[in-house]
């Protein structure tokens, strides 16, 4: 019984590592690119949310998550060139437009492989190096 009880607590741990690391992994890279932004717009709606700016190295990008549709939960990545999935399982994004900084919550919500459910919930704050005073 104690191997089955530690199986199981085993199981829900790396299911839910797995969910926090790839959230994790989409909220660094989408700082990283926010950081080093310009003409940031931020859109907002009850199926969805979306941050749309300009990169230098890359021009236009969008960060777009919807609700419903083909890419419901997923945070997809959109340049020019082309269309990255950068997270799953995504239950709400949002974006948060102030003056010098972007606050981007992300909630994720995946079921395990014993039918239990895994969140992750992070939230950060970008200080827009094009708007803030210490980085001109």
């Amino acid at each position: 019984s104690t191997y089955i009880v530690g199986n199981r607590a085993w199981i829900h741990y790396s299911d839910s590592i797995t969910t926090r690391r790839e959230v994790r992994r989409a909220l660094f890279g989408m700082v990283s690119e926010l950081r080093e932004a310009g003409s940031v717009r931020v859109v907002e709606g009850p199926d969805g949310s979306a941050v749309y700016f300009y990169s230098p190295s890359v021009g236009p990008v969008s960060f777009v998550w919807n609700r419903k549709g083909s890419d419901a939960n997923r945070i997809i990545r959109y340049n020019r060139l082309n269309k990255r999935v950068l997270a799953q399982h995504i239950s709400a994004l949002s974006f948060k437009n102030l003056n010098d900084a972007v606050i981007i919550n992300i909630m994720a919500s995946k079921q395990t492989t014993k039918g239990q459910v895994s969140r992750a919930v992070l939230k950060e704050k970008v200080a827009l190096r094009s708007k803030t005073p210490y980085f001109k």
